[in-house]
């Protein structure tokens, strides 16, 4: 770029020479105030998020630890969910720790999560809603080849109820009926840390600290006209634990104009602590009058989480164009539960493709020269099996645009519409269409000190 000063590499793009000759009085107190209504917005989404959860019905989160998030933000949504070979130092990073390092000025980072899901079986179709907070990320760079990020994630999510019945008597009319109920899920408390070791190479660390609590009820009741009562076994499960991530990035330069980005992460296989206390309860036909209650078993222990690998490279013009394909798989052959079962999950694998254009970043005026359009596509074979042999798989696609606010913060919106299952093969599908609005909020000024010439 024409305007860049020498020696500035354009993962360090001079920013403040291409926006502060346009906006010579930004406010210095303006992003603390918009973190701060949106971080009050947050709040105030929290119990709403908890509420819309209870109409969501996943069958697939019966399984493991619920549905994992891939980790990724608005931006990362708008391209199919890649991301671990691809940052411009305007966004955080939350796929690969290693290119945090290219975050040179301070950023916020949070988003929110709708979606509208149509879902049927052989026997019937739902309609579902939901909608949750996103991650929320803040990236400080505490030294010129140092980068360190503090933030809360969603890590899985449980939330299903199905019905099934049966027939006591072929001749008769009595029959059982069973409820099956989830809900809850885990989240994550991260500090990560991407580190510059050379001019091209950047490594990075992810801990996590896991916590979160998941219910799962299943209700007898017998509907012969002497049977009026409801059994009930519940098993709350309350999980902690450590969880970390490596990552590698490589930036070479292939001409005057393009580079090569190649980044990989690793997630072993790591064990986090589990307490299941199991209650079994009888009540009337309605579920609200309790008659007997007894705790059965109250089990302490280990659930091991599968180790995920991601691998990316990207062609890039910066500031212009990038192209980018990611792949990666999750082991879920080597999860298991309190009881020791990997509840015959299968391994996951993941392609996904994604293109981000920019119209002419350096544009001194012009709204829509700044403005990022990206588009992606993803296929995954999930790791949940049917029949015993067939796997869901999911394929979806997307699009978004970053509309910039002032300096290098943007409004991130994506749209992602997506097919899982097939109803003739795996005996349920769903058809879900979600839009994520996330936040970049950046900023020259916070914690640099000032300095006097």
């Amino acid at each position: 770029m024409s305007n860049n000063k020498k020696g500035h590499s354009l993962q360090t793009i001079n920013f403040r020479g291409l926006f502060l000759k346009s906006q010579q009085n930004v406010s210095h107190s303006f992003l603390s105030k918009v973190v701060f209504c949106i971080l009050l917005a947050t709040y105030s989404l929290l119990p709403i998020a908890k509420t819309h959860a209870q109409e969501t019905n996943s069958p697939f989160s019966y399984w493991g630890v619920g549905e994992v998030y891939n980790g990724g933000t608005a931006i990362n949504s708008m391209m199919g969910g890649l991301g671990v070979a691809n940052s411009n130092g305007i966004y955080i990073n939350t796929l690969n720790p290693a290119l945090l390092a290219r975050n040179r000025y301070t950023v916020f980072e949070m988003g929110v999560n709708t979606e509208a899901k149509s879902m049927q079986n052989a026997k019937q179709r739902s309609n579902t809603y939901n909608g949750t907070v996103g991650p929320i990320m803040i990236a400080l760079p505490a030294s010129p080849r140092w980068t360190l990020a503090l933030g809360l994630a969603p890590y899985s999510t449980v939330e299903y109820k199905t019905f099934s019945s049966q027939k006591l008597d072929i001749l008769g009319t009595d029959s059982v009926t069973y409820t099956y109920n989830g809900s809850g899920g885990l989240n994550k408390a991260v500090i990560a840390n991407g580190v510059r070791v050379t001019k091209d190479m950047y490594v990075g660390l992810e801990f996590a600290y896991l916590f979160g609590v998941i219910n799962r009820d299943v209700i007898t009741q017998n509907l012969s006209d002497s049977q009026n009562y409801q059994i009930n076994l519940a098993d709350r499960t309350n999980y902690s634990g450590t969880h970390f991530k490596l990552g590698w990035a490589w930036r070479p330069k292939l001409s005057k104009e393009y580079f090569l980005n190649v980044g990989a992460t690793a997630e072993f296989g790591q064990n986090i602590g589990a307490k299941s206390l199991k209650r079994f309860t009888i009540s009337n036909a309605s579920g609200l009058s309790l008659i007997n209650a007894d705790t059965l078993k109250q089990t302490d222990g280990k659930v091991s989480l599968p180790a995920t690998y991601r691998f990316g490279v990207s062609i890039e013009k910066p500031a212009k164009l990038l192209v980018s394909l990611d792949y990666s798989m999750t082991k879920w052959s080597g999860f298991q539960n309190l009881t020791g079962s990997s509840e015959n999950l299968r391994d996951a694998h993941t392609i996904a493709f994604g293109a981000e254009y920019i119209p002419k970043f350096d544009a001194l005026n012009g709204y829509f020269n700044h403005v990022m359009y990206r588009v992606g596509a993803n296929y995954t074979t999930s790791p949940y099996a049917f029949n015993g042999k067939d796997v869901a798989n999911d394929m979806s696609f997307s699009a978004g645009v970053s509309l910039p606010l002032r300096t290098i913060s943007y409004v991130n919106i994506a749209y992602v519409r997506g097919k899982r299952g097939v109803l003739a093969t795996n005996g349920i599908e769903e058809v879900y269409n979600k839009i994520v609005v996330g936040f970049s909020l950046g900023d020259f000024y916070w914690f640099r000190k000032p300095k006097v010439d």
